[in-house]
C-alpha cells in the first residue's frame, strides 16, 4: 500500500512540475508574428512591429496594442489602436511620453504629446513635433499604414 501511495505521489509531483513548466514557457506569449517592418532613417535604426494580445485602456475605450522594436532598444515603444467611424485613433507610448495621433480635416498626424517628467520633454524636438502634426493629408488612413508612419516618424522627434 505504501508503495502505491509513494508511486502516485511521485507521479502527481512530476505532473505538477510539467504543468508549471509549460505555463512558464507560454506566459510571455503576448506577442505574435511580425505586423510591419521598415527603416526610420534616424539613429533609432530599423524597426519591427509585432501585434500583441494586450489591451490598452484610455478614457473608457479599449485599444489593441502593437509593440515597436528598434535597432536602438532605448527607442522601443507601444502603439495602441482604436478603430473609429472615419479614422482610427492611435496612442504611441513609453514610460516617458505619450503621443496622440488622430485624423481631422487637416489629415493624419500627431495631435498632442504628454511627458512623464521635464527630462523627457527636453529629449524632444518641438520643431519636429510641429512637422509631424500632418503626416498624411488624407483624413482616412489604413491601420497598417498609420502604424508604419508612426514607427518611422516618431523617432525623428527625439533630439540628438
Amino acid at each position: 500500500m505504501k508503495t502505491k501511495v509513494s508511486f502516485i505521489s511521485g507521479l502527481l509531483t512530476i505532473a505538477m512540475a510539467f504543468v508549471m513548466t509549460t505555463g512558464t514557457v507560454y506566459a510571455d506569449g503576448g506577442t505574435t508574428e511580425v505586423y510591419a517592418k521598415g527603416v526610420t532613417n534616424t539613429p533609432a535604426g530599423d524597426y519591427v512591429v509585432r501585434a500583441t494580445n494586450d489591451l490598452y485602456h484610455f478614457q473608457g475605450e479599449e485599444y489593441e496594442v502593437y509593440k515597436v522594436y528598434y535597432d536602438d532598444p532605448s527607442m522601443n515603444m507601444n502603439i495602441a489602436v482604436k478603430k473609429g467611424k472615419r479614422c482610427q485613433s492611435f496612442i504611441a507610448y513609453t514610460n516617458d511620453y505619450t503621443v496622440f495621433y488622430d485624423c481631422d480635416t487637416n489629415g493624419f498626424g500627431a495631435r498632442k504629446i504628454m511627458f512623464a517628467n521635464p527630462d523627457a520633454r527636453n529629449k524632444f524636438d518641438s520643431v519636429q513635433y510641429q512637422k509631424q502634426t500632418v503626416l498624411r493629408e488624407q483624413s482616412r488612413i489604413e491601420k497598417k499604414d498609420a502604424v508604419d508612419l508612426i514607427a518611422i516618424s516618431l523617432p525623428g522627434m527625439h533630439s540628438a
